[in-house]
Formats: C-alpha cells, structure tokens, sequence
C-alpha cells in the first residue's frame, strides 16, 4: 500500500533508549498486527449458559466469575501485547516469561527489575509498548501541526501580523474581552 506516493509496509516501531555507564540498552516495541496468536494459546472466556423464563438459554454476562475470568484474560492479554512488542529488541531474552506460556506472562516487570531497571525505566519501557501498539494522541497531535504547518506554507498563506480591527460580523472589536 501507498499513501502520498510512500510505501507503507510495515508496523510502527517505538525505540526507548536506557543509559548504563557500561553501555546504552536499546529497546525496541513493534506495534502487534493481530492478536490471533495470542486467541490461540488463551481464547476468550465465554460466559455461563443461564436459563431464562419461558427455556431461553442465554448467555450470563452479568455473572461475577464470568466478569473476574474475562478480567484476568484481558489482562494477560495486556502482559502478551507486551512481550511480543518488545520481540522487536534484539537479543532480548527473558528469565522467567515465555511467550508461549500464559502463566508466565505476569512476570514481564518482574525480569525487568530482577535486571536492575528502576520503576521509571520500566514505565517507560512499558509505554513504548503502548505507543507502538495504539495511538498516543499527543503524538498525533503533533504530526496534525506539522502536517498544518506544511500546508500554510505550501499553500501561501500566512498568519495576520497584527490584530483584527474589525470582526467577521463587521463590527469594530472590543478590546475589553
């Protein structure tokens, strides 16, 4: 696919650099394209039959054990998002996760500050995952400016130097606003 003549073709990456007196650590998240791999090693908790008035069977979503399981899914759903994100690292290997293991998944922070990264670092860490993953609004703020930008200068125009007299309805401003 091409957009504007530029060829797209390949997901987002995010890059946090980490400094050591020994030498940079370089981590990189790449932005998960489907979560298919992670549906087939843990599938979606589906909700407990119920029968209704009249012998309907439906679906519980109500139910308190449904709504604790789909909540633990989603976030070990979170934990894979990460892992596999940072599989964009190079030479990255974990003590104690494996991507392929949902019990294991939980134990992404706990690798890292066994490793010697502070709480900051790992936030930061954590949230390259998220901005390569999904949309950091104040990102596409930014590149919404840029883009502005771009076109009053392409297009010519420019910015009043001086204030309006006068408002769009005609009448004279009033400075006391």
């Amino acid at each position: 696919m091409k957009v504007n003549g530029r060829r797209i073709d390949r997901p987002n990456e995010e890059v946090v650099v980490i400094p050591r007196a020994d030498g940079d650590i370089v981590f990189k998240a790449r932005a998960i394209l489907s979560y298919e791999g992670h549906e087939s090693i843990d599938p979606v908790p589906k909700p407990m039959g119920v029968m209704r008035p009249g012998g309907v069977m439906s679906h519980d979503v109500e139910n308190p054990a449904f709504k604790k399981l789909l909540n633990e899914w989603s976030t070990r759903r979170y934990y894979w998002m990460i892992i596999k994100s940072l599989e964009a690292t190079e030479g990255l290997e974990w003590d104690t996760v494996d991507s392929s293991k949902p019990e294991t998944w939980a134990n992404w922070r706990k690798d890292l500050e066994t490793s010697g990264f502070s709480m900051v670092e790992i936030s930061r860490i954590e949230a390259i995952t998220i901005d390569a993953c999904g949309l950091n609004q104040s990102k596409i703020d930014e590149a919404t400016k840029r883009f502005l930008a771009g076109q009053v200068r392409r297009n010519g125009v420019s910015s009043p130097s001086s204030e309006q007299n006068i408002t769009l309805s005609g009448e004279l401003v009033n400075a006391s606003n």
